[in-house]
């Protein structure tokens, strides 16, 4: 098994847990929020699988949101689909699939071998992934275009 891919998904499992924590407080210290939602695209295509986690650069809850079939996603910081909070993210990006799959949520992770990224690891690494995006109130329409080498982020 590749160490950096293991890393990379002990990082994801930890903020997710970090999250679900989070998510299970009272309303009294939510920090205001705007929703957010797009699409994923990798090789210009929607990406099929995956999840999404925007860290706040100044500190503060996370959001996530899994991607579905359609390449779509909405964000989701205290509850699902409320958006995350306001200011600028660094964004992680990850889509595991079972060794040999296609990248379709059908290819559950069975456990006969490690499990493989469909899209390059860089992108699950808050360091690493090079997309930033800054959540205002209100809707935030934010679409990733990923590429074997760097990614871009689309706000409309």
């Amino acid at each position: 098994m590749n160490s950096m891919f293991s890393s990379v998904q002990l990082r994801m499992l930890l903020f997710l847990t970090f999250v679900a924590a989070i998510g299970c407080g009272s309303g009294e210290n939510r920090k205001e929020t705007g929703t957010v939602s797009g699409t994923v695209m990798y090789n210009g295509e929607p990406l099929k699988i995956g999840s999404l986690l925007f860290i706040p650069v100044g500190g503060g809850p996370t959001a996530e949101a899994n991607i579905d079939s359609n390449g779509k996603y909405w964000m989701g910081t205290y509850e699902l689909a409320d958006g995350a909070v306001l200011g600028k993210h660094k964004v992680m990006i990850t889509a595991i699939t079972a060794p040999g799959g296609s990248g379709l949520p059908e290819d559950v992770i069975d456990g006969d071998g490690a499990p493989v990224s469909v899209i390059p690891e860089f992108y699950g690494d808050q360091e690493k992934s090079g997309l930033e995006v800054e959540v205002k109130a209100g809707e935030n329409n934010v679409d990733f275009i990923l590429t074997a080498k760097a990614g871009e982020v689309k706000v409309n």
